[in-house]
């Protein structure tokens, strides 16, 4: 995995922490809030994250900084974490569509028992 990846993916566990909160914040269960987690998880991980990846460089180009601050990375990791969900949901739309069995070589989303 390179190295822009793993610092990329090392901001998704702080997100998914911080939707989290907000969803417990509502009177929503505690079941209901762990298999929220487990969808993001499950859904969103195991891509190349080739989008994601794509707005922290926009980001960079846009500002004609180099390097970014850990403040600015941050930033633009969180948009492009933004972009992965929604990828994360149009596959797992796509699979049901399709009636597909595998993505990423586990069972589809759909397919599990929860």
């Amino acid at each position: 995995m390179s190295e822009a990846k793993q610092k990329f993916e090392s901001i998704f566990p702080a997100l998914v922490d911080e939707l989290l909160e907000v969803v417990s914040e509502t009177k929503i269960s505690q079941d209901a809030i762990d298999w929220i987690k487990q969808n993001l998880i499950y859904n969103t991980l195991g891509g190349k994250a080739n989008r994601g990846l794509s707005v922290i460089d926009t980001y960079k180009l846009l500002s004609g900084k180099k390097e970014l601050s850990d403040a600015e990375y941050k930033r633009a990791a969180v948009l492009g974490w933004c972009v992965e969900l929604l990828q994360a949901f149009f596959l797992v739309a796509d699979d049901i569509m399709d009636a597909s069995k595998t993505r990423r070589g586990q069972p589809c989303w759909y397919l599990q028992v929860s």
